[in-house]
């Protein structure tokens, strides 16, 4: 299953809260230095980090994980309506 990186998520999600890197950066109380290396892919934030973007991107950690994992261009994962279908398996 195909998903998007932490940091590519954090700032699609950022952007499409048309919020700053400033303004996030004060809202989740993190350095420049912190969200640039976030957002570049470089370093993976820790846990107490990603609940502070996600209350300041005004989100569930629940919301932003489903966000992870929804993306999947490329993904062989069958849709729901073709497990329906008889002889149908997950896989």
């Amino acid at each position: 299953m195909k998903h998007r990186e932490i940091g590519q998520a954090i700032k699609e999600l950022r952007q499409q809260k048309n919020m700053t890197q400033e303004e996030l950066i004060e809202k989740a109380d993190l350095s420049r230095s912190q969200l640039y290396y976030i957002e570049s892919g470089r370093r993976t934030p820790r846990l107490p980090t990603i609940h502070s973007i996600c209350a300041a991107l005004e989100l569930s950690f629940l919301e932003f994980v489903h966000y992870l994992y929804r993306y999947s261009p490329t993904s062989s994962t069958p849709s729901i309506s073709s497990m329906d279908a008889p002889g149908a398996t997950i896989g």
